[in-house]
């Protein structure tokens, strides 16, 4: 578990990086801390953690978005003037703040407001990435996304996560695939890797792989919601 009072993560559409920012915040609080999750996500139309507001407040996990809190489900361009805090907290009374950021320049772009704040905190910003994304398919556009999400968002990032999955399809290959083009882009960029991301279904077939950075295992969260509403859409 990571000391830091602040946690950035970004990564491209279809990385995995909502669904690692879910389980973060579970872990976090399994681990007794008071997460506090800003969906800053304007990216992404399907997986919203801010769709899943009322089951994090049942597990006292507060979600923070645009400036209308309460209406979750609007895709307005405000924030939340509350989102100020997520980056000047100290940390007080256990509380932990995790920043899910859309992992393009323009999704990064909305960081750049914060960036004088953080100047003299430590913080933890890590990208989230799938090797089955055409963005991040091998090291060197991996790289690059790295450099322009910096550029974007004026903040360094200093983690690797590798999340390489193809949803229901996702097998052992693919995060070996994944593990090799992280650790090339580790390599590459000077980042350590912080977490490899899987479902609890690869835990017992992975155990004896070495792989890079900690074992990060999830329930698919984000995944059943974006069925579920699919499904409700299509029997409007």
């Amino acid at each position: 578990m990571s000391e830091e009072k602040l946690t950035i993560v970004v990564g491209h559409s279809g990385s995995g990086k909502s669904e690692f920012v879910a389980g973060y915040a579970l872990y976090l609080k399994n681990h007794g801390g008071y997460p506090v999750i800003a969906d800053l996500d304007i990216v992404n139309p399907y997986f919203r953690l801010r769709e899943l507001k009322e089951y994090f407040k049942s597990q006292d996990i507060r979600v923070i978005s645009s400036n209308y809190e309460d209406d979750y489900h609007m895709d307005m361009p405000a924030l939340a003037a509350s989102l100020q805090t997520c980056f000047t907290s100290d940390g007080k009374d256990g509380i932990v703040n995790i920043v899910d950021v859309g992992g393009d320049p323009s999704g990064a772009h909305v960081l750049a407001r914060y960036a004088e704040s953080l100047r003299n905190k430590t913080y933890n910003m890590w990208i989230v990435v799938n090797a089955n994304r055409p963005q991040t398919a091998n090291a060197e556009s991996a790289a690059a996304c790295i450099a322009a999400i910096e550029n974007a968002s004026r903040l360094k990032i200093n983690g690797l996560i590798n999340s390489t999955h193809m949803l229901k399809e996702t097998s052992v290959d693919d995060i070996l695939k994944g593990n090799k083009l992280i650790e090339q882009l580790s390599k590459i960029t000077g980042i350590p890797v912080v977490y490899t991301l899987m479902e609890e279904k690869f835990e017992k077939e992975t155990e004896n792989i070495q792989l890079s950075g900690k074992r990060f295992i999830v329930k698919p969260l984000m995944q059943i919601n974006v069925m579920e509403r699919l499904i409700r859409k299509d029997r409007e």
